[in-house]
């Protein structure tokens, strides 16, 4: 089958001079073979031994998939990879050597791809490979050289393919009908309800536009608590009240693939004019930001243009802007002033630039949509409604 991402990365690992890679990294596993790794909140992490792997040859493409049987089903269905191999976890009727398991699944997927025996470079994510894979590697396969792949896959994930954008579009679907969720909320239905309660109608509502549980993360944070930059910042058992600022920001994961996006609203009353001010400078700032990014920018010009925003709404504030997405929620390059990677079309960044107005304003703003660098510009792919008119 068709596998555009495994063959991005046989090509970074490649120029990177690695022969044979063990990616053990979750966003990796996900990116080359399409499943999406559970978190390590899943019971099946406290089943295994071991964890879910993908060993890349990079001469001739072979890519092996191996997971804990406790998600065989789940990885099976999802699985995009030619080759797919669970190995033992827990057993009701008998014991089962989860580690055994585990090291022997490795062991014959090295062999089995040619790495016994050769002089060859293995790529691995010193992050992610546990220790006991490093020691079988060292003992059993000691004639390889150990590199890491973490900046070849990270190379290889800098431009999004269109099926990944795809997903990510389904992704931002599930977090627009969160911020929906709490525009409706705000809207007449907010005043006494706790941010816990709010924030778990927000919930229902991305896991019913995704068609099932999904992995929403992030925070809603009212009132004064809105004017400081504390990140994650709730919900906490605070009641809503009359005329409050409320900031969302949320992640969803849909398939692998993640959504990011911020809100700024009033409940249940008209913005002041000083609300107004702070959420039409972070608008202005996105908007400049997002402009910015343009094939052949670099990723600091964002940070310059919101900047230029910001001045001139009267704020002389230099945001955090931002950063890619797509199977990891924070990618690079990121939108700092620091960061000179060029921009390319296929890049998909979050776009975040917010402006916090300390205890004596008592509120900030963020606005935050997720975009797509095309040839002709950026394109906008969230399309929930800012939380005030600016």
């Amino acid at each position: 089958m068709s596998n555009q991402e495994l063959e991005r990365a046989r090509h970074s690992l490649r120029s990177a001079g690695i022969d044979f890679a063990l990616l053990a990294a979750p966003s990796n596993v996900c990116y080359t073979s399409g499943w999406d790794v559970p978190p390590p909140i899943d019971a099946g992490w406290d089943f295994s031994e071991g964890v879910a792997l993908v060993l890349v040859s990079v001469a001739d493409g072979r890519a092996i998939l191996l997971c804990p049987d406790s998600w065989q089903r789940q990885a099976e269905a999802a699985n995009r990879l030619d080759d797919m191999r669970a190995y033992g976890t827990f057993a009701f009727a008998a014991p089962v050597d989860g580690v055994a398991a585990f090291l022997n699944a490795v062991r014959t997927a090295l062999r089995d791809v040619g790495a016994g025996g050769s002089h060859a470079v293995l790529g691995i994510e010193p992050r992610y490979l546990p220790q006991r894979v490093a020691e079988l590697i060292g003992r059993d396969f000691g004639s390889l050289t150990l590199r890491d792949a973490g900046d070849a896959m990270k190379a290889a994930r800098l431009l999004k393919t269109e099926r990944e954008i795809s997903l990510i579009r389904g992704a931002i679907a599930a977090a627009d009908a969160g911020q929906e969720e709490l525009r409706r909320v705000c809207n007449g239905d907010g005043v006494g309800r706790t941010e816990i309660e709010v924030y778990a109608g927000v919930h229902a509502a991305a896991h019913r536009a995704a068609g099932g549980p999904v992995q929403v993360v992030g925070e809603l944070v009212t009132g004064p608590r809105t004017s400081e930059e504390r990140y994650p910042g709730g919900p906490i058992d605070r009641r809503l009240q009359r005329g409050d600022t409320a900031l969302q920001d949320i992640s969803v994961r849909v398939k692998g693939y993640w959504a990011d996006c911020t809100n700024t609203l009033v409940v249940e009353d008209e913005p002041t004019a000083v609300q107004r001010r702070y959420f039409r400078a972070a608008c202005r700032a996105f908007e400049a930001a997002a402009e910015g990014l343009r094939p052949g920018a670099i990723a600091s010009d964002a940070v310059e243009a919101a900047h230029r925003a910001m001045v001139a709404e009267g704020f002389d504030v230099t945001p955090y802007c931002g950063h890619q997405i797509g199977a990891s929620v924070n990618e690079t390059p990121r939108l700092v002033p620091h960061d000179r990677t060029v921009i390319e079309a296929g890049m998909v960044f979050a776009v975040e630039p917010g402006v916090y107005g300390g205890p004596d304003v008592g509120m900030g703003a963020r606005a935050e949509r997720v975009i797509v660098v095309r040839e002709q510009g950026p394109e906008i792919l969230s399309s929930f409604a800012w939380g005030m008119d600016v």
